[in-house]
C-alpha cells in the first residue's frame, strides 16, 4: 500500500525507510566512483550474494538482482577478478564518450551520443551543493556531475532529511531533485553501459538495478510527499 493511501508515514517508519536508503545511495555512489580496492572485493565480492543490495529484492528488482549476483559470480571464477573489475571500470567510465559509458550527466543532455562535458548539468549540481554549504572530497577529481556526487548527494538528504519535521515536504525536495540531478538522463547512461559490452556484466547489471532502485525510491517519495499533504489537508 502506498503513503498516499494509507495517509501520512510516520516518523518511525520514515526514520527506518531514510536510513536504509541512505545506506543504499551511498553504496551505488561508492562503486561509481572508483573501481573496486581489495578490502572492498574480499569483502563484499568474494563469496555469497552482494549483500548490500539484497533488500532490493523486495521493491519488484529480483531480476536485476539475480543478474548482478550472477555477475559476480562469473567474476569469482577468474585467477584475477578484482583486476578484471578494474580493467572493465576503465573501459567503460574512463575512455572518450563514443566507446564507453561516460558517468557525467553533461555527456547525456545533448542529441549527440556524447555531449561535451562541464555543461549546464555541471553547473547545477555546483550551484545546488555551493546553496547547502556542501563541497567535493579534494581526493575525488571529477566533474560535479558525476554519477558518484548526485548519488552521494541522496545520500546525504536522505540521512539528514530523516528527522525532518515536514516529512511530506522532505519528501517532495527529494523527489525534485532525484528526478533532475539523476533519472532526467540515466537511462540514457544505462542503455550506454549495455551499448559498451565489457568482458564482465558487473557494471552494465548494476547500472540496470540502479535505475531500477531510482525509479522505485521516486515513486516511494512521491507517495509520501502526496499522503503527507492528504493528511495535513484533512487535519486542517
Amino acid at each position: 500500500m502506498s503513503a498516499g493511501e494509507q495517509g501520512a508515514i510516520d516518523a518511525a517508519e520514515w526514520a527506518l525507510a531514510s536510513a536504509e536508503r541512505s545506506r543504499l545511495y551511498g553504496w551505488f555512489s561508492a562503486l561509481y566512483a572508483k573501481e573496486v580496492s581489495e578490502d572492498m572485493y574480499r569483502t563484499h565480492f568474494a563469496e555469497g550474494a552482494f549483500a548490500p543490495f539484497a533488500g532490493l529484492g523486495g521493491l519488484g528488482l529480483e531480476a536485476e538482482l539475480r543478474r548482478l549476483e550472477a555477475a559476480i559470480a562469473s567474476l569469482r571464477g577468474t585467477d584475477l577478478p578484482r583486476l578484471e573489475l578494474a580493467a572493465d571500470f576503465a573501459q567503460l567510465f574512463l575512455l572518450d564518450g563514443k566507446t564507453s559509458a561516460l558517468p557525467y550527466a553533461s555527456a547525456y543532455e545533448g542529441k549527440e551520443a556524447a555531449s561535451p562535458l562541464y555543461g549546464a548539468a555541471e553547473a547545477r549540481m555546483r550551484d545546488f551543493l555551493a546553496a547547502r554549504a556542501l563541497s567535493i572530497q579534494s581526493d575525488f577529481r571529477e566533474p560535479a556531475d558525476h554519477l558518484a556526487v548526485p548519488l552521494a548527494l541522496m545520500a546525504d538528504l536522505a540521512e539528514k532529511d530523516a528527522a525532518r519535521n515536514d516529512i511530506a515536504a522532505a519528501a517532495t525536495d527529494q523527489a525534485t531533485f532525484l528526478r533532475s540531478a539523476l533519472l532526467d538522463w540515466l537511462p540514457r547512461f544505462v542503455g550506454r553501459c549495455q551499448q559498451a559490452a565489457p568482458r564482465f556484466d558487473f557494471y552494465p547489471a548494476l547500472a540496470t538495478l540502479l535505475v531500477g532502485f531510482l525509479r522505485a525510491d521516486q515513486l516511494f517519495l512521491d507517495d509520501v510527499g502526496v499522503g503527507g499533504r492528504e493528511a495535513a489537508a484533512r487535519a486542517g
